[in-house]
């Protein structure tokens, strides 16, 4: 009689390693979750060029919080198109109403945005003389001569070491581009 309690422990042990180990990777997964997401701005408005070629910066807007540097770029392109560059813009607003601007390089600095303009970086350098946000671009270069009327995608990426996100960039070409502003 002593033996069936071990049999039926031996039967169930296998289950519950099982179970635990199914929800040892949830749990994990959940905690892997970033607290940015990028948002697909391009998804309803493609990115036009004119067959007489041109270069586009290329907004990276990112929606929540983040404690480390994340750095930006692009991938999938086609032959004609290619990565000019990437560009983060510090615009400092002074509390003595002065507003200026300067241009540097990437990552994107710690910091919080509500995924429709600049980044408020934390934590802010000089709070009792001014007010910093960033926000960075990637810079995307079409050739001259690439065919009127073609579309294609090409992929934005941000990364903060440890979550990559992608969006997809239509694009297309065209004799004439309507401006969006």
């Amino acid at each position: 009689m002593t033996t069936r309690p071990w049999r039926a422990a031996a039967l169930l042990a296998p289950a519950a390693i099982t179970a635990a180990a199914l929800t040892v990777p949830a749990a994990s997964a959940s905690a892997a979750t970033p607290s940015w997401q990028l948002t697909n701005e391009f998804a309803s408005r493609p990115v036009c060029f004119t067959t007489a070629g041109g270069t586009s910066d290329l907004a990276i807007d990112l929606n929540g919080s983040w404690s480390t540097p994340i750095n930006i770029g692009a991938s999938g392109l086609v032959a004609g198109i290619s990565v000019a560059g990437t560009t983060l813009i510090d615009f400092y607003y002074g509390t003595d109403g002065t507003d200026t601007g300067s241009y540097t390089t990437p990552p994107i600095p710690a910091g919080w945005s509500n995924g429709t303009g600049p980044v408020r970086v934390v934590p802010q350098p000089d709070p009792a003389s001014y007010t910093l946000d960033a926000e960075g671009y990637v810079d995307v270069k079409a050739a001259a001569g690439l065919p009127a009327n073609s579309s294609f995608n090409i992929t934005l990426w941000a990364n903060d070491g440890t979550t990559k996100q992608t969006e997809t960039v239509p694009v297309t070409i065209m004799s004439s581009c309507k401006r969006h502003y």
